[in-house]
């Protein structure tokens, strides 16, 4: 019986003196032009630092880092999967080209060594001449030229603020040259690129409360109200805060997640790839009535979104209350009534694996008819980041119209749904994510 890793938490400890410089030196990593573009890359180099800065570098083996960070299976035999051996290697060398070529001055680096997966903050330049690993598979990376943001806490500070996030993704990342889009990729999204010029980008904002010191330019019809005592401590121990400076809050309408930013980002290099001329839009700007009727790309779920509550009211996944209404789920019906996914939570009660649900849907008020809405949604923003990257992931995308195959159709669904497993950090950003069902809607 497979060991069971699902309760064993992360924790970075804070007894080691240089865990901060540690967590930059390993951003910084993520964040370059080598690991940009290949989730499972970045999850393994994550984890498997992480552990080290908890050390716990010597529980690392082949088999936690498939579960766990490469979202392998509990049967996951690395006998027969040779995905993280592979990865390793890859690693390897993207971090020996890192080092050469893109940060040759880092003062502290990240060393893989042959024949370990535990990692090593090291001093210094690297080796001139690493001896080479004679592994030779590759791990396949997502399709989409788009450097993802590194994950952080907290929100991006407003709708205009995430499209820069995601406008600054792509242009760091782009190649001069538009990519190849592979056939699966490109096969999924024809239907809602191939009848209208423009293609319609709509998210979902997400409410919430902007803390800061005395607000005094708001607008005179915007409500504000002093915040608690206890919410000083917390803002302070990440932004200056005057002595005698009052904290007050406002509702915001305007806000994006970073999770929806990636997915975002996700869906505008797949767009750009393809050729395809897009407008994005709040959905407090293009409400339900202004999408029918046109090819759009919706990123939003309920209870935040009522163009998404609407469509997944009419479809066979939605979202709802659990029977004791402690929180939302997946719950099927028609066919896969009595089914449902609820997200897991740790020891603190913070996410560890939520999930996403992708909804290709018939969009037709019109005449021409033809019109696909697209809409990622999910159990928290990381569902919706996980949605995304599956209709992005050529070998997903792949293995998904194999499925349909064997169900009998000669083509891809006019509308179907996809229910994607993701794991998350502690601060409930993806890790990584699988296929989980799917469900035809109409053929």
């Amino acid at each position: 019986m497979a060991p069971d890793f699902s309760d064993t938490p992360i924790a970075m400890s804070p007894a080691s003196e240089n865990l901060q410089q540690k967590q930059v030196t390993l951003e910084a990593v993520l964040g370059s032009e080598g690991l940009a573009r290949s989730e499972h890359l970045r999850a393994f180099l994550r984890f498997v630092c992480e552990m080290e800065m908890a050390g716990r570098a010597a529980e690392l083996t082949e088999y936690l880092i498939g579960v766990k960070a490469l979202g392998r299976p509990e049967d996951f035999s690395p006998l027969e999967d040779s995905s993280v051996r592979s990865c390793a290697h890859d690693l390897r060398q993207r971090l020996q080209k890192y080092y050469a070529s893109e940060n040759p001055g880092a003062l502290l680096r990240i060393d893989l060594h042959k024949g370990s997966y535990a990692p090593h903050f090291v001093s210094g330049r690297p080796a001139e001449h690493p001896e080479p690993d004679p592994l030779s598979l590759k791990v396949v990376a997502h399709v989409s030229d788009v450097r993802k943001p590194s994950p952080t806490r907290g929100w991006v500070g407003g709708f205009l603020a995430g499209i820069v996030v995601a406008a600054a993704g792509l242009a760091l990342g782009t190649k001069a040259s538009t990519p190849e889009v592979d056939s699966a990729v490109r096969e999924a999204w024809a239907p809602v690129v191939a009848s209208d010029p423009e293609v319609l980008i709509c998210l979902a904002p997400d409410p919430h409360l902007e803390v800061s010191p005395s607000l005094v330019t708001v607008p005179q019809d915007t409500r504000k109200y002093p915040a608690p005592r206890e919410m000083y401590a917390s803002f302070g121990r990440d932004h200056y805060l005057p002595k005698g400076v009052r904290l007050e809050m406002r509702p915001v309408q305007d806000a994006v997640t970073m999770s929806s930013v990636q997915g975002l980002a996700l869906a505008l290099g797949i767009l750009r790839s393809l050729g395809s001329h897009y407008r994005i839009l709040t959905e407090n700007d293009s409400p339900l009535r202004n999408m029918r009727g046109r090819n759009v790309v919706l990123l939003g779920s309920p209870p935040n979104s009522h163009a998404a509550s609407t469509l997944l009211a009419q479809t066979l996944w939605t979202m709802s209350q659990d029977e004791g209404g402690h929180q939302m789920a997946l719950i099927g019906r028609g066919p896969q009534a009595g089914k449902k996914f609820v997200p897991r939570r740790g020891p603190r009660n913070e996410y560890q694996e939520v999930f996403g649900l992708l909804s290709v849907l018939e969009n037709d008020q019109t005449t021409d008819g033809g019109h696909t809405l697209i809409l990622f949604s999910g159990l928290t923003s990381a569902g919706i980041n996980g949605a995304a990257a599956f209709l992005a992931s050529g070998p997903d995308l792949k293995n998904l119209g194999e499925r349909f195959k064997r169900e009998g159709l000669a083509t891809w669904p006019r509308s179907y749904q996809v229910v994607i497993r993701c794991r998350v950090t502690e601060d409930a950003q993806l890790l990584s994510y699988a296929y989980e069902t799917h469900q035809v809607i109409a053929r």
